[in-house]
């Protein structure tokens, strides 16, 4: 079951069970009579429930990333903090827009509902907005004609997951890259079978078009196209926990970490 569905109906299933005492069981019981540990439980933790709630749905949500589609900007394993209200206010569970908050800038690292399947939440780095045209040839990025520029930094020791630090090295290379004002690290395969050709592609109305740091190994909107403006669940702002399942141990140097800027 869904999360959110989950503590929503939580919520309902406690409130509930509070209101009936309020309404008709309350009064008919005598000073003798104690309170039913159902009332009990309901009571004590309805207004927490609905906290966690409120603020889950409509201002931050905790996101766990499970996959390394993201790297070197963002680790599997790291658990980020998600903006909901950025891009503006959606009524859970059926993710009807309310207000349209701040605009979705390219270079921002957004939190998005799978389009192939609503049910998994995605995320991604925008690189196009609607009507910009998006072209990738080999490792070279256009936006709307213009090349952008990636600046080395070096070698960068990839390794697949599942192998942790006694894994292979994958030859890969980083680089720094501005998209929209956000400068950010990438990492590309030092491979040219690796490299696929993109487009050209003309990001549709209310739709954008989103790439992972990870250029060679992300499942991203070259193969499935733009995310529609109703799908955003949010803008991903900083890390609030990291967890090397491979090693067991925290790293340390991930948590705090603000996601406008690169990876430490």
């Amino acid at each position: 079951m869904d999360f959110t569905l989950g503590l929503f109906l939580a919520v309902v299933l406690t409130g509930l069970v509070w209101l009936l005492d309020i309404l008709f069981f309350r009064a008919r019981r005598t000073p003798e009579m104690k309170e039913s540990i159902v009332v009990e439980y309901a009571r004590s933790f309805f207004p927490v429930l609905l906290v966690v709630f409120l603020i889950r749905a409509f201002l931050f949500e905790p996101f766990q990333v499970p996959s390394g589609s993201m790297i070197p900007t963002i680790r599997v394993g790291d658990f980020l903090l998600v903006n909901k209200f950025a891009y503006g206010l959606r009524l859970p569970l059926i993710h009807t827009e309310l207000t349209h908050g701040g605009p979705v800038q390219a270079g921002d690292i957004m939190v998005f509902r799978y389009p192939k399947n609503p049910r998994i939440d995605y995320i991604k780095r925008v690189i196009g907005l609607p009507g910009d045209t998006i072209e990738v040839k080999g490792n070279d990025l256009y936006i709307n004609g213009k090349l952008i520029p990636q600046h080395y930094i070096g070698p960068f020791a990839y390794r697949p997951e599942g192998q942790g630090d006694r894994g292979m090295v994958i030859p890969t290379k980083e680089y720094a890259q501005t998209i929209g004002g956000h400068t950010f690290h990438i990492i590309e395969f030092d491979t040219p079978e690796a490299h696929m050709d993109f487009g050209p592609y003309k990001v549709p109305p209310n739709c954008y078009f989103m790439m992972g740091d990870d250029r060679d190994n992300s499942n991203d909107s070259r193969f499935w196209g733009c995310v529609p403006r109703a799908n955003i669940v949010g803008k991903a702002m900083f890390v609030w926990f990291s967890w090397d399942s491979e090693n067991w141990s925290i790293r340390w140097n991930q948590i705090g970490r603000a996601l406008d800027g690169p990876h430490n």
